[in-house]
């Protein structure tokens, strides 16, 4: 009995340790490198930094389409930067003008600590309100881009921020407290207990509760138009997750299934993807397409 009573305490103080060690890292990861930028595909832009209501400078780039009487707002995922999206999006330009930044503890923009959607919907106000302040955008109308975690606080952004037109989700988790026990699914049973403590972490960590920025519970508060886009055979967020939220929706909506895994671009780059996405925005935003890229 003593024996079994110590590999318990043993098997809770190796599982404790585990859940610091990798909560850590989550909310704290290494920075992605920028290796690209909007002149090495032959596109003018202007490198912009705002600050965010709680005191974060984010950094961007916006590129500016004369031509365009709309601007997107893309924003990438996790633990990524706008470098890494810029390739995805960039075929909208001059269609439309696109703002890319880097959410707070990402790429070049300040802050230590990934909130997973808890704050990060104060970075894209932050967004906002830089385009409603800049002479050449504060006219025109505002879609959104997003990718994963940029998909899901897209989702919560777009249920707070009516300046947004139209969304377009990509690959976003509905419910993170799922998320967490789905990435702890190799450890079998004991992803339970990792979740559970993962949970409880976050809420003395970050001082905040993980339920709160589940996009499922925001979804039905988001009035414009949304185009939710996943793929079924994604390894790292369900598929039922895109069901969940697209079900939600009690707006004007639209479903685009992919095909190949989570991180697959390839399947992004193709042309019935961007004429899908590209449709959907000339359709919210009211715009002609004024050129094919």
């Amino acid at each position: 009995m003593r024996m079994l009573i110590r590999i318990l305490i043993d098997a809770v103080i190796i599982i404790f340790v585990l859940t610091i060690i990798f909560g850590w890292r989550a909310i704290m990861p290494a920075r992605a490198p920028r290796y690209l930028i909007p002149s090495d595909l032959g596109i003018p832009y202007e490198k912009v930094n705002f600050q965010t209501d709680d005191g974060k400078k984010l950094t961007g780039w916006l590129i500016h389409s004369p031509k365009s009487k709309s601007v997107i707002i893309c924003l990438h995922g996790y633990p990524s930067s706008k470098s890494d999206i810029l390739p995805v999006v960039s075929y909208l330009y001059p269609d439309f003008s696109l703002l890319l930044f880097d959410f707070r503890a990402h790429g070049e923009s300040k802050g230590k600590v990934v909130y997973f959607g808890l704050k990060e919907y104060l970075d894209v106000k932050a967004a906002i309100d830089f385009l409603k302040n800049d002479k050449r955008t504060k006219n025109l109308k505002i879609g959104v881009w997003g990718y994963s975690l940029g998909a899901s606080v897209g989702i919560i952004s777009a249920s707070k921020y009516q300046e947004i037109k139209c969304l377009v989700s990509d690959s976003a988790f509905a419910n993170f407290p799922e998320m967490i026990t789905h990435y702890y699914k190799k450890f079998g049973p004991l992803k339970y207990a990792f979740s559970y403590l993962s949970n409880l972490l976050g809420k003395i960590i970050l001082k905040d509760d993980f339920m709160e920025n589940s996009p499922e519970n925001y979804i039905d508060k988001v009035k414009c138009p949304v185009l939710i886009i996943h793929s079924r055979e994604d390894d790292f967020v369900p598929f039922s997750h895109a069901e969940i939220l697209y079900n939600k929706i009690k707006g004007e909506k639209e479903l685009f299934v992919l095909e190949g895994s989570h991180v697959d671009f390839d399947a992004r780059y193709n042309q019935e993807y961007r004429d899908k996405v590209k449709e959907f925005f000339c359709k919210y935003l009211n715009e002609k397409v004024v050129s094919k890229k």
